[in-house]
């Protein structure tokens, strides 16, 4: 990242103590002093990224992207702080935005396999499916233990029917990331479509009790638990977890539809909601 020094006197000893935090792996100390040196009015884009990367941590992308903005007027054309900004504005909804900073992310470093896999994420959640897959393709060659962007690619697989390659890059992704949300749904599909019913409800239970699965990817668990329930004549059941799926999706992007500005909530929600619409049901519809 660029060197952009204020106050060499102040700033350059705080650095080396930030560098010397970092290297020792105590990121904790490292933030600290980065939020200390802002408050005292210095400015460095490390700083800047280094109090960012808490925000994301603590669940406040909007916040962060202040901050790496701020980072990157000191540091044009980082890769690392386009990256970063694509990552918060997907996390915003952002998707059309976040596209373009993680292209030109890839522009200045064609190497950086988190660069791919945010523009893959906002095809993705875009419904571009055919963009998503090259990005997270490019993603897992040039870093092979890109879980996210395996489940990425077994959710799209799934979703085509091509269950044998949703099942590799499941098998992958679990493999780096136990807890994939989204690569257990990917496999579950696989297994519904191979008629192992109680296999893939087994999978959709451990992500509908992970508090830790974004509410899009608990409702398609919820769904699927439901078609698989109507398959096996349990209505009583599948009407549950439909009820479960639409409560879901509704307590997530209401707050959207509430904070769109100059956007209609019908669009809105028709663009969010396909993004990680349930994937195919079993051969039985």
């Amino acid at each position: 990242m660029g060197q952009h020094i204020q106050n060499p006197q102040t700033l350059a000893p705080l650095i080396a103590e930030i560098d010397g935090a970092l290297a020792r792996g105590d990121t904790g100390l490292a933030v600290r002093l980065a939020g200390d040196g802002l408050d005292a009015g210095l400015r460095h884009p490390l700083l800047f990224h280094l109090r960012a990367v808490w925000l994301i941590q603590n669940g406040r992308p909007e916040e962060a992207l202040a901050d790496l903005q701020q980072a990157l007027r000191l540091a044009p054309h980082s890769p690392e702080l386009l990256t970063e900004i694509a990552g918060c504005l997907n996390a915003l909804g952002r998707y059309d935005v976040a596209k373009r900073f993680a292209a030109d992310a890839i522009a200045h470093a064609p190497l950086l396999a988190a660069a791919w896999h945010q523009k893959g994420y906002a095809h993705h959640v875009s419904t571009e499916l055919d963009e998503a897959k090259a990005c997270f393709r490019e993603a897992v060659k040039l870093d092979s233990r890109a879980a996210d962007a395996h489940a990425r690619l077994a959710h799209i697989a799934a979703g085509q029917g091509d269950y044998a390659e949703a099942k590799r890059h499941a098998t992958t992704a679990l493999a780096l990331e136990p807890r994939n949300a989204v690569a257990i749904v990917a496999s579950a599909a696989a297994d519904i479509a191979e008629q192992r019913l109680d296999e893939a409800q087994s999978r959709l239970a451990t992500v509908l009790s992970d508090p830790a699965a974004l509410p899009p990817v608990r409702a398609v668990a919820a769904t699927q638990s439901g078609d698989i329930c109507d398959a096996q004549g349990r209505t009583s059941e599948a009407f549950d977890a439909y009820v479960q799926a639409g409560a879901t999706w509704r307590s997530y992007y209401e707050p959207h539809v509430r904070g769109a500005a100059g956007e209609s909530a019908l669009v809105l929600v028709s663009r969010l909601s396909s993004g990680l619409e349930a994937l195919p049901p079993g051969p039985w519809r």
